[in-house]
C-alpha cells in the first residue's frame, strides 16, 4: 500500500521532528519538507511493490509531490507496478526527476519549487540499471515531459 503523508494536517511538533530527522539523516529532503510544511504541498510516497496507487492519487491535495522509491537493495523498475496506475500518475505531473545517483539536493529543490509554484512534481529514486526503463516509461506517456536525469558519473576509459 502506498504511504500517503498529508503533512499539512499534522501538528507543529510532528513537523518539527520530521524536519529535524531530515536535517540529520537526509538533508536532501529538506526542500520537500519545507514545501509540505510551509505551503501545504500534498505528498505521496510509493514504495516498491505498492498496491492501491489509484486510491493514493485520488487523495492527493494539489499541488503535490510524488516520490517513487525504487532504490532499495535492488531496483525492480516500473514493471513491479501496475502500468495503468503509473501512466495515470505520470499524466498528473508537470515535471520529473529520475535519480539513480547519490541524491543531489538541487534535484529535490527543483521539484519542491515546482510544487510551491503550483505545479505537480514526481521524483523517481532508482538505481542505474533501471534509469532507462523509468525514462522510457515517462517518455512513452508524456513525450514532452521535462525530465531531470541525475545519473552516476561514467568511468573514464
Amino acid at each position: 500500500m502506498p504511504v500517503l503523508n498529508d503533512f499539512s494536517q499534522m501538528t507543529g511538533d510532528v513537523l518539527d521532528r520530521l524536519e529535524s530527522a531530515a536535517a540529520e539523516k537526509a538533508p536532501h529532503l529538506l526542500p520537500i519538507v519545507h514545501a509540505i510544511r510551509h505551503f501545504g504541498i500534498g505528498y505521496l510516497v510509493i514504495p516498491q511493490s505498492a498496491k492501491g496507487l489509484n486510491r493514493g492519487l485520488d487523495l492527493l491535495a494539489r499541488p503535490f509531490i510524488i516520490m517513487v522509491g525504487d532504490d532499495t537493495d535492488c531496483a525492480l523498475g516500473p514493471e513491479q507496478y501496475n502500468l495503468a496506475h503509473l501512466e495515470r500518475m505520470i499524466g498528473m505531473v508537470d515535471g520529473v526527476a529520475i535519480i539513480s545517483s547519490a541524491p543531489p539536493p538541487e534535484a529535490y529543490s527543483c521539484i519542491a519549487m515546482m510544487a510551491v509554484a503550483g505545479r505537480n512534481g514526481l521524483i523517481i529514486e532508482t538505481r542505474p540499471e533501471q534509469e532507462i526503463a523509468w525514462t522510457n516509461l515517462v517518455q512513452s506517456v508524456r513525450p514532452d515531459m521535462p525530465i531531470l536525469l541525475c545519473t552516476v558519473k561514467a568511468t573514464r576509459q
